[in-house]
């Protein structure tokens, strides 16, 4: 698949499925986590959190989005840098692929990344971005249409295009205001008509997803397929 790039703050992308960079035990971080927290609801989204407790560094677990404009969080948990020779390439792979992996299961035609475990995590931002693109160009599913990366203010719109990449900037910050109201009104009409049903169908293909990424035989192939990605990255130097 092909990664498209857009200069946007992530909360105001809309998509099927919005990716948060993780820790294992799944609490609010800095940065891009702590947005997302705030934007989808946390209460609710450190609830949903505390009740599924842990993610493996290289696996991905979703929840409800809430407030966001999507269907689901999908919670990545991405490894720190040490010295390269702690399976830090791998892991970031994987939790790409595992986070792909849990938005195809779940029905998902859009996804949007940040650009993971290049801040806090601290990856170089070059190695974070090939390793992003590797990744997804490698993936292969059934209902994924269309795959972004987020990033934020101009230095990082010059970094990208300095490697190559066309950048799309999104729409104004009131445009993306403006929607997201009326994705919240919409959200609250819904619940006052008493309609559930498609809540009911969220929360079933959830499920579902959780059941694929908690047996450990799928989290295997998903941590083998990003070695395989490493290899290809490597490869190509």
């Amino acid at each position: 698949m092909e990664l498209e790039i857009i200069k946007a703050n992530i909360i105001d992308v809309a998509a099927d499925a919005i990716v948060l960079p993780a820790n294992e035990a799944l609490r609010e971080g800095s940065g891009t986590s702590k947005a997302i927290f705030g934007a989808a609801g946390r209460k609710e989204l450190t609830k949903a959190c505390k009740e599924l407790g842990h993610c493996d560094t290289g696996s991905a677990i979703p929840t409800l989005a809430y407030d966001l404009d999507a269907k689901y969080i999908i919670h990545a948990a991405v490894p720190k840098w040490i010295d390269g020779l702690h399976n830090e390439y791998d892991l970031l792979s994987s939790a790409y692929l595992a986070s792909l992996k849990t938005a195809d299961v779940m029905g998902c035609e859009s996804i949007v990344f940040p650009l993971l475990a290049a801040g806090n995590n601290g990856f170089d931002k070059k190695l974070a971005v090939q390793i992003a693109e590797e990744s997804v160009s490698s993936f292969e599913g059934s209902n994924l249409k269309k795959v972004s990366l987020a990033v934020y203010g101009d230095t990082m719109e010059v970094f990208m295009k300095g490697l190559g990449y066309h950048v799309h900037v999104l729409e104004s910050d009131v445009q993306a205001a403006r929607k997201k109201e009326e994705h919240k009104a919409k959200q609250r009409r819904l619940l006052e008509d008493g309609i559930d049903v498609a809540q009911s169908i969220l929360e079933e293909q959830m499920a579902n997803a959780l059941e694929w990424v908690k047996k450990p035989e799928n989290q295997k192939k998903l941590l083998d397929a990003g070695r395989l990605v490493f290899l290809r990255l490597v490869s190509r130097k």
